[in-house]
């Protein structure tokens, strides 16, 4: 996945003289350092410390430009992704993140249509980036920003990205949705996949739950959630009677996933990032 990320960052619109590509490799096994050395003009940098968020700041460290751009390894910008970035910047100079659409497009060999209609209903809701969604898959900001406010927070696993925004913006710098930068990202379209992300959310959300009674929170916020996801698949137009319950029956077991999962970090079992 990482060549085929390459590739769509070096078909971008904009002169190659004009930005850098910067992978960093965060403990793969799979080949990952290889296949980016392969690439001519990547910098590939190693991040020990476990964590997508240590590694971003591995990345912040060494960036030499005015602006940052953030996508994952299995994305695929769009060929005018920075053109549309760096127009979003000029109309929005005071901007703390420019956050874009993400696409969800299938690759086959899934399990069934209830996981991909559940990652188009729920996953990246870049739209409401003002509220602090905005996902590293697809945001750019003034790498100052990050030098002002100590980078994203190394000890999160998961929920760091909306962290990190919602710093920025009590910073008083707005979160900005930007439809026209998109990146494509693969649906999780099987059971394991979403089961393990939906861990390792829950264990975002314990990290960043500091008040108590912390376990009856995350469940209340838990519980709220999928109330409105219940609500938003049954009214969804667009889904017949078969695959609402589908979404619905799945929404259920997930939330059961969530709420297991905090109960074994109630008990003081640490997060995991998978």
């Amino acid at each position: 996945m990482i060549r085929r990320c390459l590739d769509a960052l070096q078909s971008q619109t904009i002169p190659s003289n004009e930005f850098e590509i910067i992978v960093v490799d965060n403990g793969s096994t799979d080949g990952t350092v290889e296949a980016a050395l392969s690439v001519p003009g990547v910098t590939v940098l190693v991040e020990h410390r476990p964590g997508s968020y240590a590694a971003r700041n591995r990345g912040l460290a060494h960036a030499r430009g005015i602006y940052v751009a953030f996508t994952d390894a299995d994305c695929l910008p769009a060929p005018d992704w920075l053109d549309m970035a760096i127009a979003a910047a000029g109309q929005h100079p005071d901007a703390g993140v420019l956050a874009g659409r993400i696409n969800l497009f299938e690759e086959g060999g899934g399990e069934g249509p209830a996981f991909t209609d559940y990652e188009r209903l729920f996953s990246f809701p870049q739209s409401f980036a003002s509220r602090g969604n905005c996902a590293t898959a697809n945001w750019m900001s003034r790498r100052a920003i990050f030098d002002e406010l100590g980078g994203f927070n190394e000890d999160l696993k998961s929920g760091g990205d909306r962290e990190m925004a919602l710093r920025i913006r009590a910073a008083g710098l707005p979160l900005i949705y930007v439809p026209e930068m998109t990146v494509h990202h693969p649906v999780r379209a099987s059971r394991e996949s979403l089961v393990r992300k939906r861990k390792r959310l829950s264990g975002g959300r314990w990290d960043r739950t500091t008040h108590p009674p912390r376990f009856a929170r995350v469940l209340g916020v838990t519980l709220y959630d999928t109330v409105r996801r219940l609500r938003r698949a049954a009214l969804t137009p667009e889904l017949s009677i078969r695959r609402k319950v589908a979404v619905m029956r799945l929404t259920v077991e997930l939330s059961l996933v969530a709420m297991l999962e905090y109960w074994r970090l109630f008990r003081g079992h640490g997060t995991a990032r998978d």
